[in-house]
């Protein structure tokens, strides 16, 4: 599978309501980004996992794929919405910003 399909299976289960599978999809979809060495589908599946360890408040699992994201720079602009959500989540965790 690639990146894209693995992201896409990770949305399914979480529709499915099986956030374990899920996360372990997210984690595939990682590994295939970092194979094929794009950079923003490594920061947008990163994002997807550090997004759903935050939604489950694990938060110390979640900080190092945020801060991961938060470090992204992309001239093109192609990951801003995800470094900025990201870097709202890091906030929250550290208690700056409700949640």
């Amino acid at each position: 599978m690639n990146v894209q399909e693995h992201l896409q299976r990770a949305r399914q289960l979480l529709a499915r309501e099986q956030p374990e599978m899920a996360e372990a999809a997210l984690s595939d979809a990682i590994d295939a980004a970092v194979a094929s060495q794009d950079l923003v589908l490594l920061t947008q599946a990163r994002f997807a996992l550090g997004e759903l360890l935050f939604e489950q408040q694990r938060d110390e699992e979640a900080i190092p794929y945020l801060a991961a994201v938060v470090r992204t720079e992309m001239l093109s602009g192609a990951v801003d919405t995800e470094v900025k959500r990201a870097a709202r989540m890091l906030r929250q965790i550290g208690g700056v910003e409700p949640r």
